[in-house]
C-alpha cells in the first residue's frame, strides 16, 4: 500500500490468509467498500478426490472435450473454467450420496 492508495482507499484492510500448501502467505486485501457483485462461492480441490478411482477419467474426460476458444491461452482458460464448474457439481453430488449413506446406517 501507499500513502496515496490509503487517501483513495481509507476504510482499506489487509489481511494474511492462511498457508496451507505454499511457502507463501496470501493477502486479502479489501478497499472497504461494498462490491454490488454476487459473491461466488470459492472453488477448493480436496485432496480427497485424488483418492476415489473414477477421478482421473472423470477430469480427463472433460479436459478432453473442451477446445472452444481463438487461443491456446483462451482454450486452457475455457477448459480449467469448466472443469471447475464440473468437479463443484460433481462433489456436491458425491458429498450428497455420503451423506445420504450415513444417515441410513445411523
Amino acid at each position: 500500500m501507499s500513502t496515496e492508495w490509503e487517501t483513495k482507499f481509507p476504510l482499506a484492510i489487509v489481511d494474511a490468509l492462511s498457508r496451507e500448501i505454499s511457502d507463501h502467505t496470501p493477502l486479502l486485501l479489501s478497499t472497504g467498500e461494498d462490491c454490488h457483485r454476487a459473491r461466488q462461492t470459492l472453488f477448493k480441490f480436496e485432496l480427497g478426490w485424488l483418492l476415489r478411482d473414477e477421478f482421473f477419467d472423470l477430469v480427463s474426460d472433460v479436459w478432453n472435450k473442451e477446445k472452444k476458444g481463438p487461443t491456446p491461452l483462451q482454450i486452457w482458460q475455457n477448459k480449467i473454467r469448466k472443469l471447475r464448474q464440473f468437479l463443484k457439481g460433481w462433489s456436491k453430488n458425491v458429498n450428497g450420496t455420503y451423506k445420504k449413506k450415513k444417515t441410513n446406517a445411523s
